[in-house]
């Protein structure tokens, strides 16, 4: 048993059931020897019974024989008596015989005693006064048990009396039964051996089952033990199979959605450890380009290279543009990083959608002139939908999601964008026909930097639909993405109805 815990239930358990054995012995022991000596007893006072009965009906039987030989008795003589000493003689071994103790017979004057199993006749002024007062008892009558005789025996003994009687009801004698208490502890010695054996049996017995009851109980216990040591290393794709119905089941069972969070952890801290690390590269690249053609321009410009004015005049332009591109992605990032921050709050208050969504389309409509495009605005908004939110980050997440319709569309689409009432909810899309995104690609269209596979190179920072995902969030919008080859690219933001 390399368990400790097994050890310790064996050892708990064998414990137990040998207290509890000692509790049975002792609690058997008091009532068996209680009950031994009773049951003893009461069997002498039958058999004293039994003899005393006896011995009335051959006393009667003697006394009849005696009247009807009354004439002849001078020509017996003292023969007659003489037999009939030897036939009393005679009975009295015969009822010693069948009395299996000490029989004593107090005849009717009570001053004999005759003793069974060979011993001598003990006169009755021998006997101590309380012995005395048994055979009285007797005498009047009554079946009595005491112990009186057993320093006049010399051991200790139980004693029975019981009265023989004539026809007429008067004690001729008295009937007295010993047996000694050593027979009684003799019984009782072997039910104790027994009842020891019993025990030792039993408790072997409970011993063994006691282990292999341990060694099952603890083969579970012993799998979340090793299950428990894979999580730590955090291997995770170890299954703990424990298919019980009580408390170590259901210690199974959170261990197993314990080690499916754990695994989620990980997975999640992998994913954002190299979202880190993309990030890092990828801001590192999108920096370096704009601060590279900057140093350059202005590293030619003081170095004197460029001394035509047109040139001077585009690298002023150029260094403007590159300027113009590095305060964009800085904001965006700050943006971004606000939002992601969640000690960062945003302002709560009553605004209107329809509002929300007319200043949207009026500020982007000058965008659509460069490749003709149209926005057309769908709505079956009777009235105006008033909900909670940031009116600014509201309009900032339509303006992104309408400027990437606008910069992904091809020239002279049409973008519609529609706002319809579903159940409690207010469903706004923005359709650009023009475009298609593969399943793979729009699992990562919000993440940071992500920008869109095309053929032409679309200026942007990466960020735009990363921070319109956060005001989303923020807001408890719902924002998805879906994109078909023929029907083009639609963004859906659901917003919960107060």
């Amino acid at each position: 048993m390399k368990s400790k815990l097994t050890r310790k239930l064996v050892l708990y358990f064998s414990l137990t059931l040998l207290l509890f054995s000692l509790v049975i012995g002792v609690a058997f022991s008091t009532l068996f020897s209680k009950q031994t000596i009773t049951i003893h007893t009461e069997e002498m006072t039958r058999r004293a019974t039994v003899i005393a009965e006896t011995l009335s009906d051959y006393f009667d039987e003697q006394e009849t024989t005696n009247n009807s030989n009354s004439s002849m008795h001078g020509m017996m003589g003292s023969g007659s008596s003489m037999k009939m000493g030897m036939g009393y003689s005679s009975f009295l071994n015969f009822m010693d015989q069948l009395a299996l103790d000490d029989i004593w017979i107090v005849d009717e004057n009570a001053d004999t005693i005759t003793v069974g199993h060979g011993m001598h006749n003990k006169e009755y002024s021998e006997l101590p006064d309380n012995a005395r007062n048994v055979i009285k008892r007797v005498y009047a009558g009554k079946t009595t048990t005491s112990d009186a005789f057993s320093h006049f025996i010399g051991k200790p003994t139980v004693t029975v009396g019981a009265p023989v009687t004539n026809s007429k009801g008067t004690v001729l004698a008295v009937v007295l039964l010993h047996s000694a208490v050593s027979s009684v502890h003799k019984e009782e010695n072997q039910g104790y051996l027994l009842l020891f054996i019993s025990i030792l049996i039993a408790w072997i017995i409970g011993l063994l089952l006691s282990i292999l009851l341990s060694k099952k109980f603890i083969a579970p216990i012993n799998k979340m033990s090793h299950f428990t040591e894979e999580l730590v290393v955090e291997n995770y794709e170890e299954s703990l199979d424990i298919q019980t119905k009580d408390e170590i089941g259901q210690l199974s069972e959170k261990l197993t959605i314990l080690k499916n969070r754990l695994a989620e952890a990980k997975f999640q801290r992998e994913n954002r450890e190299q979202a880190q690390k993309n990030f890092l590269s990828t801001i590192s690249h999108e920096l370096r380009t704009p601060v590279t053609v900057i140093r350059g321009s202005l590293e030619s410009l003081n170095d004197g290279l460029i001394q035509q004015p047109e040139k001077i005049e585009q690298y002023h332009q150029q260094l403007l543009a590159e300027s113009i591109v590095l305060e964009r992605l800085i904001n965006d990032l700050l943006e971004l990083s606000r939002l992601e921050n969640p000690e960062f709050t945003i302002t709560m208050e009553p605004v209107a959608i329809n509002d929300v969504l007319s200043d949207s389309l009026r500020s982007l409509r000058l965008k659509t002139s460069t490749k003709e495009q149209q926005l057309l605005f769908k709505t079956s908004l009777e009235e105006p939908v008033v909900i909670n939110g940031d009116y600014g980050r509201i309009r900032q997440l339509f303006v992104i999601l309408i400027e990437n319709a606008i910069k992904f569309a091809p020239p002279k689409a049409i973008i519609e964008i529609q706002a319809n009432k579903i159940n409690d909810t207010i469903n706004i899309s923005v359709h650009n026909p023009g475009s298609y995104i593969s399943p793979k690609e729009q699992k990562e269209i919000f993440q940071r930097f992500h920008q869109a596979r095309s053929k032409e190179q679309l200026d942007g920072t990466g960020l735009g639909l990363a921070i319109a995902k956060e005001i989303a969030e923020r807001h408890h919008f719902l924002l998805s993405v879906r994109s078909d080859k023929e029907t083009g690219t639609t963004f859906d933001v659901t917003i919960p109805i107060n």
